[in-house]
Parts: structure tokens; C-alpha cells; sequence
């Protein structure tokens, strides 16, 4: 790719999980590129580089934060938008802007590429929930990106047919970027494992903003939780969200004094692996679970009332819809089972991200 270099923009864990393998693809191919953080995450960050081996971020608009409560959440929008205007001059001059996926970092940062007149590259584009306001601000999200972006890079054709009509051009990779860094983390093992469930737990991981916002929910989760640790020891992976939340709402006593069940600090991306191969089963709201689950085969209730990811629907994830009692009939059907990996195979989906933007902007044309 010959020209200015394009801008990277990463602001969550999970985006930075999808998008190392991008970066290493473009390593790879000495593609120039500008890596900046956002600013809305930061924790584990520095494990994932060492994890992924990608180079330190080229800036960081807002420093040492972590948008983890929204008062926090507030000023980490405050901070970002008055660095987003300082850059402004100094963006014009990149081919293109790659945003990932549905966070706040999406949007935030896909309008201040289009306000430096920046074309925006949305991956991971044209999810679609059957309601507007499910997730709730995901789905908004997804939409706004979708008017901002020129060039949608989708991950299959479900995807595609749902930005029937949208500006821009629509270029499907077949598949998630999050099958490159799986691959990634479990090519890191001495021993390649073909099955699951050996440590006989459950793994239990909830940050959106759904479960964590309303007060409904949220315990209806906790009180869940606790039902499954009295059938399986479960391993309450916390998000800073999360971790905030379970502190502010006085469910910290509770699930500390919960036998067999251990609240565990996030990790980097080839533990977090290695903890699901080892599980029973994942209880889980996040997307990216759902991907993960679906490719190795590892059995998954999502708590949630619906999803925009088809992934595993069909064979081993299960959507609970929320519904009292689904966790624990979910955990005893499958407490002390094995489970066999999936092979993690096929085309890179980040070489096709990489090829689209090569192609489409190879000179830093609008």
C-alpha cells in the first residue's frame, strides 16, 4: 500500500483482541499505519501487546483511564473529544480511519475521523439485533457507524444483506477477525488439546450495559450466579464494569461468602483461553464469547433477550431470553461433560480486512 499512512483506532479489550491480528497483518506486509488508543479501556492492555506481540500504540488520546463507571465514562467523552480536536490538522493527512465493532470507541472515533475528513473503514460491520433499543447502546451504535463509514467490511453475508442500500462499499471477509487471534492463542500451546471440560467449572463473564445498567437485571444475574455455584464451582471472570457494579451494589459480600465461586481479575487473551477450554460451560453476555464458543464448540448460555450474532445458535450456544431458572437447568446439563474442540481453520479473515483497504484506498483517495 503506497501513500499516507492510515489511522488504527482502538478503544476497548475486545477491540483490541479483533484487531491485533489486523496489525500484525500489516506488520507483515510493512503497511504504514498510526495505532492510537482511545482512552476507554486501558486495563491488560500492555499484557495483550506482549500477547499478540504488536507494538505500543504510535499515541493514546486519553491516558491512564479506564471508563469503568459513568461518571468516568463522562469524563473519558470530555477528555476524548477535547484531544480529538487538537488532532485534527494532523489526521488529515492519513488515507483512511479503521474503526472496530459497536463500542463507544466506534462511534466516538468514527465521527472524529469523518470531522478531519477522514474516510471512516468500519470491521465488523452490518450486525443487526431484531430490536433497536436490544443491546441497548450496541445496536444504536452499529447504525450511526454504518452512515459515518465508506467502506463496510463485514463478516458474512447476513451481514451484508443488512446494508443493503448503505453509501459506501460493502466487502465481505468470511468471517471474524477473532478466528485469527483464537488460532493465535491456542497455536501458543506445547500440547494442543481436542477437548474441553477437563477442570470441570463454569466460567461466568457479564459487562454490557443491558445487564450491568438495570438494577432488574443485574440482579436477577447475581441471584443466577449464585444458583450455578451450588451445582458447579464457577470461575466470575470481572470486567472494571463489572468489578464496579458487583462493589457499588452491595453483591460483593454475598458472592465472596458463595462457596465455590471465585471472582477473578481479567487476564490476557491466551489465559482467558485456556480458562474456557478447561470449563464445563460459559455463562456469558458478550459477543465476542459468542464467537469464541462457537468456534471451539465450548457449550454457552448467553444472558441476554437477543442477539445480532447467528454464531453457535445452531449447535452450542443457547440464548436464555433471561428466563428464571435457565442457568442452572443450562449448567446441570452440562456439569462434569466433556466437550470436543473445534479446529480453528480457514482463510484469514484479517488478510481479507487488509486486501479490502489496500484496494480501496491505496493512495489516500476519498
Amino acid at each position: 500500500m503506497t501513500g499516507k499512512p492510515l489511522l488504527i483506532l482502538v478503544g476497548t479489550k475486545a477491540q483490541f483482541i479483533k484487531t491485533a491480528p489486523i496489525l500484525r497483518e500489516f506488520d507483515a506486509r510493512k503497511t504504514p499505519y498510526r495505532l492510537v488508543y482511545t482512552g476507554q479501556h486501558s486495563e491488560t492492555f500492555q499484557l495483550l501487546e506482549s500477547a499478540f506481540s504488536t507494538r505500543p500504540a504510535d499515541d493514546q488520546m486519553v491516558a491512564d483511564m479506564e471508563a469503568s463507571t459513568h461518571n468516568k465514562f463522562l469524563r473519558w467523552i470530555f477528555r476524548f473529544w477535547a484531544a480529538a480536536f487538537k488532532r485534527r490538522q494532523q489526521w488529515k493527512g492519513a488515507s483512511c480511519g479503521l474503526v472496530h465493532g459497536d463500542t463507544a470507541s466506534t462511534l466516538v472515533g468514527a465521527m472524529a475521523l469523518r470531522c478531519a475528513g477522514v474516510p471512516v473503514v468500519h470491521v465488523e460491520a452490518g450486525l443487526r439485533s431484531p430490536r433497536l433499543l436490544e443491546p441497548f447502546p450496541e445496536e444504536i451504535i452499529r447504525r450511526w457507524v454504518s452512515r459515518l463509514a465508506r467502506l463496510h467490511l463485514v463478516p458474512d453475508q447476513a451481514a451484508a444483506r443488512n446494508l443493503e442500500g448503505v453509501r459506501g462499499v460493502v466487502i465481505d471477509t468470511c468471517g471474524n477477525t477473532l478466528r485469527d487471534a483464537l488460532a493465535m492463542a491456542l497455536a501458543g500451546w506445547t500440547d494442543a488439546p481436542t477437548s474441553g471440560g477437563d477442570g470441570d467449572y463454569a466460567v461466568v463473564s457479564i459487562h454490557r450495559s443491558e445487564n450491568l445498567g438495570r438494577k432488574q437485571n443485574f440482579d436477577f444475574l447475581m441471584e443466577e450466579i449464585l444458583q450455578v455455584a451450588q451445582i458447579l464451582p464457577v470461575k466470575f471472570v470481572l470486567h472494571p464494569t463489572t468489578r464496579e457494579r458487583i462493589h457499588s451494589s452491595g453483591w460483593l459480600t454475598r458472592l465472596q461468602a458463595a462457596e465455590n465461586l471465585a471472582l477473578t481479575d481479567r487476564m490476557d487473551y491466551p489465559e482467558f483461553v485456556k480458562l474456557l477450554v478447561g470449563s464445563s460451560c460459559l455463562l456469558t453476555d458478550g459477543g465476542s464469547n459468542q464467537e469464541e464458543a462457537a468456534m471451539m464448540g465450548l457449550p454457552t448460555l448467553l444472558l441476554r433477550n437477543e442477539t445480532e450474532r447467528p454464531d453457535g445458535l445452531t449447535s452450542n450456544v443457547s440464548l436464555s431470553r433471561m428466563q428464571l431458572g435457565s442457568a442452572r437447568e443450562f449448567v446441570m446439563r452440562h456439569a462434569d461433560k466433556r466437550w470436543s474442540l473445534g479446529m480453528i481453520s480457514g482463510p484469514s479473515p484479517s488478510a481479507r480486512v487488509v486486501d479490502a483497504i489496500e484496494s480501496s484506498y491505496p493512495s489516500g483517495g476519498r
